[in-house]
């Protein structure tokens, strides 16, 4: 293996082993309450829940708000009658 792999493999597997570490100590700081690992955004009405508690201002959490300000897609202006006929077939000889 050559000696970049290695640290490859060694900066990944301390990354997982830190955010192992980190959720523990949620989950811990929590009161060892399961609803920590809940999380929901709802773009449809631009809400936020983290750990079961709607957030107020979510505006002011970076990257989480940008999700929440994306809103749906709009697709009700295509419809079936705005696409072209398709081509009759070649008959049979």
């Amino acid at each position: 293996m050559t000696s970049a792999k290695k640290i490859y493999l060694a900066v990944a597997g301390g990354l997982v082993a830190a955010g192992v570490v980190l959720a523990g100590i949620g989950f811990i700081a929590s009161g060892f309450d399961p609803a920590v690992f809940t999380t929901q955004v709802d773009t449809r009405c631009s809400t936020i829940v983290l750990g079961g508690v709607e957030v107020d201002e979510h505006e002011s959490i970076p990257f989480i708000s940008q999700l929440a300000n994306l809103g749906e897609i709009d697709t009700s202006g295509i419809t079936a009658s705005e696409s072209p006929a398709a081509p009759e077939a070649p008959t049979a000889p």
